[in-house]
């Protein structure tokens, strides 16, 4: 939108940020309020649970991501109702502590989080959603299945939903992704 295309640095959004915050806000708020009648007439239509993706929260500063994302985020989750929600800010693990304040569920963590520092930070009182690396889905099926089981022992039995830390990479082998899932289901049983 501000960029004009993809980029790798994100440097004429992240200017935007500072050359003109006010603009910056008002664009945010633009697309908050459009997201929020979105996800709202989701839940209308039958959604069960959203989730919400910043996958781009880690080119922020934690500064920039208190006043450029978080409080939107905030205003999203305040308006939904009747369904569980999961944040997912890739990259933003020095915002942890700060959303756990959040109004949702469940926080999403990538591959670059460890566990059992994101469950100190967050307390007990959250769902913890990931972490494995998509990339892990690129190994064979022993390699799959054992960084499966090794995600689903850091997190423990409790407040885990096993997932990714990120999106399925388009040349990934379905049956790698198969492993993972039967690993889930296998592994977990084991743990309760």
């Amino acid at each position: 939108m501000v960029e004009g295309s993809g980029s790798k640095t994100f440097s004429k959004a992240k200017k935007m940020l500072y050359t003109h915050p006010e603009l910056a806000h008002q664009l945010l708020q633009m697309i908050t309020d459009s997201t929020i009648a979105y996800l709202q007439a989701q839940v209308r239509a039958g959604a069960d649970l959203l989730q919400i993706f910043d996958s781009w929260a880690g080119i922020l500063s934690p500064e920039q991501y208190r006043e450029f994302s978080l409080r939107y985020i905030r205003q999203i989750c305040e308006a939904i109702e009747g369904v569980p929600v999961t944040v997912f800010a890739k990259g933003a693990w020095f915002a942890l502590p700060d959303m756990a304040d959040l109004p949702c569920q469940t926080i999403g963590l990538d591959w670059h989080m460890t566990p059992s520092q994101v469950r100190q930070w967050v307390g007990p009182d959250k769902s913890l959603q990931g972490n494995l690396d998509p990339c892990v889905l690129y190994g064979n099926a022993r390699e799959v299945a054992a960084a499966t089981r090794s995600m689903l022992e850091e997190f423990g039995p409790d407040r885990h939903i096993a997932n990714l830390g990120h999106g399925v990479y388009p040349d990934t082998d379905p049956e790698m992704v198969k492993v993972f899932i039967e690993t889930v289901k296998e592994y977990s049983a084991k743990m309760r």
